[in-house]
């Protein structure tokens, strides 16, 4: 793809008329989530930036996620940013941070932020994309120009740029897990206009990710049904739960908390610690009643190299919290052991049968 930026630049007259502020990039350091601030315009040079910025900026934390704020710019630069961040293992959202008084630096302080155009475009190279309430991202139709105007382009040129514009606009929209009707809304969106999704239309076509499981599929086990649900986007910095599986043993309900693949889990010196430092785990489910609280006699840390990582026994009061709405699961140890047991469900109304159907034999 990095030819096809390089010709791209090329026939579109990139570098593109200079933009009121290029963008910058800061890091705000905070407790296990590093913000990188990325405030302004983007160009043809802002790849460029960024790397000189990747190269230099010292990085310690957890986990990093780009906060975009920004009303656009190249498309080829916004292509090439977003395509930076996913090599680089980064999220995105859409915050602003605004100086502090003092230093003239990005502060603690968040407001929502803008990120429209080519900033949309970038947006979509976080590995974890979310944007909060507040902000607004927006998309819309490229120009074959590029911006630049002043170019004669004969209407074959035209043509043949924007066809594999096109082209090139789509590969990358797939590439970025997105859906091929994100590319055809923004091509339905004319320049001069701005299309700004819905939050159905977030999740529809994968512009933020979903970090919540749910979509279960069951399956025959004994004399009953499992249910499972998998998650990638859970697993990324200590969170390494990728599978939850529902099922009842011997009338006894169980969840059980696995890895997607064996680099995504943890050590066997890392599972004896959680072993020893585990005090259970809560079922909580905001809105629906206290939570339910279990020992660490409820819990089962597999000590076998497999994915499987923890095995949650439940009670009826768990049951009923799993199986009737969204829930947070998470099983508490000490944050020093270096990885995290937890998840979010936000099941269907079919996902919340195939999770009754899961435990129907522990109440007969």
């Amino acid at each position: 793809m990095g030819l096809i930026f390089f010709l791209l630049t090329v026939m579109l007259g990139l570098p593109c008329v200079a933009t009121a502020k290029d963008m910058t990039f800061e890091i705000v350091y905070m407790n296990h989530t590093n913000v990188v601030v990325a405030d302004g315009d983007i160009t043809a040079k802002t790849p460029e930036a960024f790397q000189a910025f990747l190269d230099t900026s010292p990085f310690d934390g957890f986990r990093f996620v780009v906060a975009l704020n920004s009303g656009g710019g190249s498309l080829v630069g916004g292509m090439r940013l977003g395509q930076m961040i996913r090599e680089s293992g980064l999220d995105t959202t859409v915050e602003a941070y605004p100086p502090d008084a003092t230093t003239g630096k990005p502060g603690y302080a968040t407001r929502p932020g803008q990120c429209y155009s080519a900033c949309a475009i970038a947006f979509l190279g976080g590995v974890r994309r979310a944007k909060p309430e507040e902000a607004k991202l927006g998309f819309h139709q490229f120009s074959s120009a590029g911006g630049s105007f002043e170019v004669r382009e004969s209407v074959y040129m035209t043509e043949a740029v924007a066809q594999l514009m096109g082209a090139t606009v789509l590969g990358y929209i797939l590439k970025m897990g997105g859906e091929p009707e994100l590319f055809t809304r923004l091509s339905e969106t004319l320049p001069h206009e701005m299309w700004k999704p819905r939050t159905d239309d977030l999740t529809g076509l994968k512009i933020i990710t979903r970090e919540t499981f749910q979509d279960f599929e069951f399956e025959p086990y004994g004399q009953g049904v499992i249910s499972y649900a998998q998650s990638a986007e859970n697993v990324a910095g200590r969170s390494v739960v990728g599978q939850i599986t529902a099922y009842c043993k011997a009338g006894v309900p169980y969840v059980l908390l696995s890895a997607l693949k064996l680099e995504h889990g943890t050590d066997a010196r890392t599972r004896t610690l959680i072993a020893e430092e585990q005090n259970g785990y809560v079922i909580s489910a905001e809105g629906r009643g206290k939570p339910a609280k279990y020992g660490p006699g409820a819990v089962n840390v597999r000590m076998s190299e497999g994915l499987p990582l923890a095995e949650l026994q439940l009670d009826a009061r768990g049951v009923d919290l799993v199986t009737r709405g969204p829930v947070l699961i998470r099983v508490d140890f000490p944050a020093a052991v270096g990885a995290i047991f937890a998840l979010r469900t936000t099941p269907s109304q079919r996902d919340l049968a195939a999770l009754s159907a899961a435990f129907r034999l522990c109440f007969r």
